[in-house]
């Protein structure tokens, strides 16, 4: 079986660190901002002070709000390294084409189809996509609230809303819908396997960038040996 291989460009090469930059940002700025609100969370529930508890649901609202804000900058994050690299191959491998203006602009879908055209393979074989395209609904969720994006995620990840048991028939009112954004709890958990998933897109591409190169020094063979028997995916020539 033959590796499969493209066109190495710059934009290659400027990717190296978007991976730690991901997880840094997890590990160095979501988690201890979280550690914080919880520990506030826990302080006030040991608390006699009479306001305590109406502060303590203040500060679980401030913190599903902030899982929310974290959720948000994570996609952010991704979607800017992979437009600006996308960009990058195209001013490479189409130029003088109008392309960047288009990737500019591009949704998702559109990102998508543009990551086939400029590299050779698609963007869904990479074994990361599942958690990548759940970020992009995530992301779409917390900007715009409410609406197509919620709705997809509520049927693909349920466990993200909090089971409310249903109120005795005439009493109070009715609960916000099922899949509303206002109900949904993003975990730290969740926010690292985001992370993580951008990570391994990036090593993926690595590895393929490692393949690519034509004239590999003997320092390069020998990690390509011990990574095609340890990694789990090896993408495949289809020609």
């Amino acid at each position: 079986m033959t590796p499969f291989r493209w066109r190495n460009c710059m934009a290659d090469v400027h990717a190296y660190r978007h991976d730690y930059t991901v997880q840094a940002y997890v590990d160095d700025v979501v988690a201890p901002a979280v550690a914080t609100l919880k520990a506030k969370i826990e302080e006030l529930s040991r608390s006699d002070w009479a306001p305590a508890p109406f502060a303590q649901a203040d500060l679980k609202n401030m913190l599903r709000e902030t899982m929310l804000a974290f959720g948000l900058s994570i996609q952010s994050i991704w979607e800017r390294q992979i437009r600006t690299y996308l960009i990058g191959c195209a001013s490479e491998l189409r130029p003088g084409e109008p392309v960047a203006a288009k990737l500019e602009k591009a949704d998702w879908p559109e990102l998508c189809k543009w990551f086939r055209k400029l590299r050779g393979i698609n963007l869904e074989a990479f074994p990361s996509f599942p958690m990548l395209d759940t970020l992009q609904l995530l992301g779409n969720a917390c900007r715009h609230g409410d609406g197509k994006s919620s709705i997809e995620l509520a049927l693909r990840h349920p466990e993200l809303w909090p089971v409310i048991p249903p109120l005795p028939k005439g009493f109070g009112f009715s609960p916000p819908l099922p899949s509303s954004v206002s109900r949904m709890e993003v975990s730290v958990d969740w926010l690292r396997d985001f992370a993580k998933a951008i990570a391994a897109f990036w090593r993926d591409a690595e590895y393929i960038y490692n393949e690519s190169i034509e004239r590999k020094d003997p320092h390069l063979e020998a990690r390509l040996v011990r990574d095609r028997v340890e990694r789990t995916w090896l993408p495949q020539a289809t020609d």
